[in-house]
């Protein structure tokens, strides 16, 4: 592993280097001055955008937040856009799947709100897009896409509309989207002195077909405003690993099919003085089953199954919410509210040689927040809150378990703007995690060898985090992004071995995680009309005591560090633009009870060209992984953990041709 240690030597350098490039090219150009923090549709036009996702992508400085649905609860799962002030009352696809629904004509403006933000929803980020809406548009818009490589194509079909009826606003989108890669390389096998013994042609299949339906309606109900969301969604996939050589030919498939379902509401009512009243209620569940397959013969027509690993869950969450806050121009504005939720998963699985697994995990969880933002002058905010909450998680298998949680979860943060250019913020926050009730239940890869008993005793991880936030915009489309943050981490989760013996995931006491990101955005016009560059780094680093050897190593599948370059140029005269993106190759190292992986990525290019001349559409031709994608895995394995020497390692090396794109799209 020496070679190994030698690369992180040189990967540190070239991340300092890397660093001080930005550092040096921002205060080159800071000097220019006169950014707009609010941006009409106008501003828009050049990118040709056909939903308000399209828009919130082009705004200078914003680095779009998603959000996570597995997050617990509401707040915490939140991204950082609103729609007309509010968050979308909807977890199933986070705010991506809500912004796609929104044609770009119905959206009046996009502003941002920088340094502070009061909103409990959004409470925890540096920056927020609010989208404002035009009230009382039907429109229709549609997009198909084609996408092609060695030896498969896929596609992707988008359908959405709305109109206003009794004075309610009703959308649909209706997707179907069917994804999926073929790869080759090869396997390498080595014993625990190194020498080979075995070599295999690898090849990789997978396809995902998914289609989903989702319906909203907003309207004035009862002296307030009442939004509802349903969707539905069905999802198919098939993969499978093929290792074949002269002797012997091993194949892996595996099917799984997901079918996921989501109801909400919410209704936000003025109470006067400022302050309104939100009321939300949400509920959705996922069914999944699996079956994975382990076949061995000498060809691949006398495949025979040797084992076999099934596996049915069903997983269900409830959300009822009751917040109030105060708006306004009054520098004291005080919020607080209650949330109550309730998950559960219902998990069988069955593995040849070994007795059914089956568990089910519920827990119930309630928590009352309160903040106070004060507006000190016109360049300081200053937000003081927290949150507490309890929790219940049992769970019922061959022993049953219950546990009781309580975390207080205070936050604190002071924003600074010296000029409308510039904001400062500073913020001491700690939060909790969601717990994946997956780990609870067993699991198996038959493809890699791997398996995994269900712990039980699992509790919530938790962090305090004290992150510091710089923003400077510049020109109509320059920006600057400086951010860093240090994490206390109590009981995160890693694989280890259990007081059984078996193989799982535990609570680790503390860990620590410290990084640091940079975002440059630099119009080129001077010199490349309507041209822009994009330049993203961040450098991530952590320490954890291993479970298993207590030495002190990195935090599984952390990367080390992120370099993109994006270059973009928007002729307007001939409604045609074209770009090339740029994403260094990163490594990542995995530790598993029985194994260490180190997973090398290669450098990824890709260039596209989209024009809006024909037929009022917009026409985009993209191609991902112009040189081809890479992915190389050296695992080290042992037996029967990583207490013991080790017996063996294979190298996976995987390789995927180029992706080609064609994609149309229109607004009628």
């Amino acid at each position: 592993m020496q070679s190994v240690h030698q690369r992180d030597g040189r990967r540190k350098r070239r991340n300092r280097f890397a660093f001080s490039i930005f550092t040096m090219t921002y205060f080159t150009l800071a000097s220019v001055c006169g950014a707009q923090e609010a941006y009409p549709a106008a501003y828009f036009t050049p990118f040709s955008p056909q939903t308000a996702l399209d828009m919130v992508k082009h705004l200078p400085g914003f680095s779009f937040d998603p959000g996570d649905a597995g997050l617990r609860g509401f707040s915490e799962a939140g991204g950082n856009v609103l729609i007309d002030g509010e968050r979308p009352a909807t977890k199933s696809g986070g705010l991506a799947a809500a912004l796609s629904a929104i044609p770009a004509g119905q959206v009046a403006r996009i502003v941002i709100i920088r340094g502070g933000v009061s909103a409990n929803d959004v409470s925890g980020q540096s920056a927020i897009a609010n989208i404002i809406r035009v009230r009382n548009i039907q429109s229709l818009s549609g997009s198909l896409s084609l996408s092609g490589m060695a030896e498969g194509h896929f596609g992707s079909a988008v359908v959405t509309a709305s109109r206003t009826f009794a004075g309610f606003n009703l959308a649909s989108t209706t997707m179907f989207d069917a994804t999926g890669e073929r790869s080759h390389g090869s396997r390498l096998s080595f014993d625990a002195a190194g020498k080979p013994v075995r070599q295999d042609d690898l090849s990789y299949r997978t396809d995902y077909p998914e289609w989903s339906q989702r319906l909203s309606l907003d309207g004035d109900v009862a002296q307030g405003r009442m939004t509802a969301n349903f969707m539905v969604a069905e999802a198919r996939l098939s993969e499978a690993f093929l290792f074949r050589n002269d002797n012997q030919t091993d194949r892996f498939p595996k099917h799984t099919g997901r079918r996921r379902g989501e109801v909400s509401t919410d209704w936000t009512r003025g109470l006067g003085h400022d302050y309104s009243l939100k009321l939300l209620a949400l509920a959705n569940v996922v069914d999944l089953d699996s079956d994975s397959l382990s076949q061995s013969g000498t060809t691949a027509t006398t495949l025979q199954t040797t084992d076999r690993f099934e596996n049915r869950s069903v997983s269900r969450e409830g959300i009822l919410r009751a917040a109030v806050t105060k708006g306004g121009d009054s520098p004291l504005r005080p919020e607080g509210g209650v949330e109550l939720a309730w998950n559960t998963l219902d998990s069988r699985s069955v593995m040849t040689g070994a007795d059914p697994d089956q568990i089910f995990v519920s827990e119930g969880r309630a928590e009352v927040f309160g903040a106070l933002n004060w507006q000190v002058s016109r360049k300081w905010l200053l937000t003081a809150g927290a949150a507490y909450e309890v929790s219940r998680i049992k769970s019922e298998d061959d022993r049953d378990t219950s546990n009781r949680f309580a975390f207080l979860k205070p936050h604190l943060t002071a924003s600074y703007a010296p000029d409308p250019d510039s904001s400062l913020r500073l913020s001491l926050r700690r939060s909790v995690g969601q717990l994946s009730f997956g780990d609870f239940a067993a699991s198996a890869n038959l493809a890699q060898g791997t398996a995994s008993s269900g712990n039980a005793d699992l509790g919530p991880d938790s962090k305090t985090t004290l992150s510091l936030d710089y923003d400077r915009r510049f020109g109509t489309r320059g920006a600057f992004n400086l951010s860093a943050f240090y994490d206390w981490r109590e009981n995160g989760l890693e694989a280890s071995v259990l007081p059984s013996g078996d193989i799982g995931v535990v609570n680790v006491k503390s860990a620590r995680v410290w990084s640091l990101a940079a975002n440059l955005e630099l119009p080129l016009d001077v010199y490349v009309a309507g041209g822009l560059i994009r330049l993203h780094y961040v450098y991530l680093d952590s320490i954890i005591a291993d479970p298993i050897t207590r030495v002190r190593r990195d935090i599984t599948g952390q990367r080390p560090a992120e370099i993109t370059i994006s270059f973009r140029q928007d002729i307007a005269a001939a409604k045609l633009s074209w770009g090339i993106d740029y994403a260094r190759g990163f490594e990542a190292r995995l530790w598993y009870a029985d194994e260490v992986r180190l997973h090398e990525h290669s450098t990824e290019w890709s260039l596209f060209v989209e024009t809006s001349r024909f037929l009022r559409s917009k026409l985009r031709v993209e191609v991902n992984g112009l040189a081809g994608i890479r992915n190389t895995y050296y695992r080290t394995l042992y037996a029967p953990n990583r207490s013991a020497t080790r017996n063996g390692s294979e190298i996976w090396d995987i390789r995927t041709p180029p992706m080609l794109t064609v994609s149309l799209s229109r607004s009628f």
